[in-house]
């Protein structure tokens, strides 16, 4: 048996080179477990518009010195062009003052403290941490926002005109709808909260028209939505329009202001559906709207063929045929037998077509209702839209259209000619038969007026959310038609302020 000599030195360098060979082993591997800190790297100055100094010399263009900011934020640029309250009204839908005092608004809310702050990024003086850049000036932020809903632009076309990037815009818009569909919304958009109000507000011109007790007209319209996610298309695909859109209903008084809106639904629900998530008319339904206090009287016949008036209590709506037969919605008579009828409904489709202007007002105004919604979510939908109701309705205010409501078309219809008057007056007037009325349905029989049993309050007035709707629409057709021959139907047309209050109308 033969035995390896081994060196006593020898061996321990062996034991030496062993252990410098483990160490180092284990010291790659917890330098690979342990994170590694990243150099801090000085970021060059980036910005989407650039431009040459006087030493030629490339530079990021600010946002303070670009297009926009100098025709429409430097202080005195407004005195130094003689149509420049015109123009900026048409290219930014609001007026020069109003949008002043949106920028206010906005620049209030940025220096909230108590965390509710929607601008709090966009807070004037504020600079970046890390690179001492300023925040981009509200002045600018509200401009963009305005020309998106009210011109329907894209953020990259944005970026061009404000030298603020894409993301810095859409960040700001999908605060902006937030605080529109809140905080605008909740100033400028509601129904009238006492009986008083809703005279002023919207009775006076319904009266006048010959339909005591209405508080507005109700409709719904579709709003194109190209971001649709792909599980919610069918039931946004609806059978009148090719494309995906959201559905609203809305309340309008006669003056085209706004009184309630729904929040989006798919397109493919109909009027019978939206309806029941309409705040107003629900709760003109149910008894709990302040206008269900409202006392109004009708004309009518007695036993003896007197004319008598009768005392009803509540508010109703106008509106088409696609919806509930409620007591408190009236839709015109698809079949017409006599000229009472006739007359009745043909008026009647006239003043519906105020929630109609509306629509036609408000898309034409905001374009991004028409050309469709680019942002992703259903909710930032409703936001959009929200949103355009509360500037719309702030419009009339500002242009003074929201006032009282009188006619020229009063006694004998101011003694003018026949082509003077309007269409739906001059069908009216005419004695000759009604056209048939191209509607789908049978003949109108008289049990379709079954009077079913009456409820009335402690002093006698028949409550109207009770009340049959086919019953109801009868009893307003026998007023019309009494008023009419009486000559006390006028059309309202706007005008400042009214000679005399209607009597008819109590609070």
């Amino acid at each position: 048996m033969s035995c390896l000599a081994v060196d006593e030195n020898e061996f321990l360098q062996l034991l030496i080179a062993f252990d410098e060979m483990s160490s180092s082993s284990s010291d790659e591997e917890e330098q690979k477990e342990r994170p590694r800190k990243r150099p801090f790297k000085h970021r060059k100055s980036k910005g989407v518009v650039m431009f040459r100094d006087d030493n030629g010399e490339l530079k990021v263009l600010p946002p303070t010195m670009s297009l926009w900011y100098n025709m429409y934020c430097q202080t005195g640029c407004q005195e130094r062009m003689s149509d420049f309250h015109s123009k900026f009204r048409r290219r930014f839908r609001l007026p020069y003052d109003q949008y002043r005092e949106l920028v206010e608004m906005c620049t209030a809310d940025s220096m909230k403290e108590d965390g509710t702050s929607l601008f709090k990024r966009w807070r004037p003086g504020k600079k970046a941490a890390l690179t001492g850049k300023p925040a981009a000036p509200l002045e600018l932020l509200v401009l963009t926002t305005l020309r998106y809903l009210g011109r329907g632009w894209t953020f990259d076309d944005l970026e061009e005109c404000t030298a603020i990037s894409e993301e810095v815009i859409r960040v700001f818009f999908h605060q902006f709808i937030k605080f529109g569909s809140t905080t605008l919304y909740n100033k400028y958009v509601g129904p009238p909260l006492t009986v008083e109000d809703a005279i002023d507000l919207c009775i006076r011109e319904y009266e006048a028209a010959g339909f005591p007790g209405c508080v507005g007209s109700m409709d719904a319209s579709h709003v194109e939505h190209q971001r649709i996610s792909f599980k919610h298309r069918q039931a946004h695909l609806s059978f009148k329009l090719p494309f995906t859109s959201r559905t609203y209903n809305i309340v309008t008084s006669h003056r085209r202001k706004i009184f309630s809106t729904t929040d989006g639904h798919p397109a493919r629900w109909n009027d019978k559906t939206l309806v029941r998530y309409d705040d107003m008319a629900s709760t003109l339904h149910d008894g709990t709207n302040p206008l269900c206090n409202l006392i109004f009287e009708l004309y009518a016949y007695d036993e003896n063929n007197l004319i008598i008036k009768e005392r009803y209590k509540g508010g109703w709506l106008i509106v088409d045929n696609g919806y509930l037969n409620l007591g408190v919605t009236i839709p015109p008579m698809k079949d017409t037998d006599t000229r009472a009828q006739y007359r009745f409904s043909k008026w009647l489709e006239s003043m519906r077509k105020d929630v109609e202007c509306t629509f036609g007002i408000l898309k034409g105004r905001w374009r991004v209702l028409k050309s469709g919604i680019r942002v992703h979510g259903t909710d930032k939908s409703d936001m959009m839209w929200k949103t355009c109701c509360a500037l719309h309705n702030w419009l009339l205010e500002i242009d003074g259209l929201d006032k009282d409501y009188t006619s020229d078309w009063e006694g004998e219809l101011g003694e003018l000619n026949a082509t003077d008057l309007p269409n739906a007056v001059r069908t009216l007037l005419s004695n000759t038969n009604p056209s048939a009325r191209s509607y789908a349905g049978r003949a109108v029989d008289e049990e379709d007026y079954f009077q079913g049993s009456l409820v009335r309050d402690e002093d006698g007035a028949i409550i109207v959310r009770h009340m049959n709707m086919t019953d109801f629409r009868q009893r307003l057709i026998t007023h019309f038609d009494i008023a009419f021959k009486k000559k006390e139907i006028i059309w309202p047309k706007a005008r400042l302020q009214m000679d005399e209050p209607y009597a008819n109308v109590q609070p």
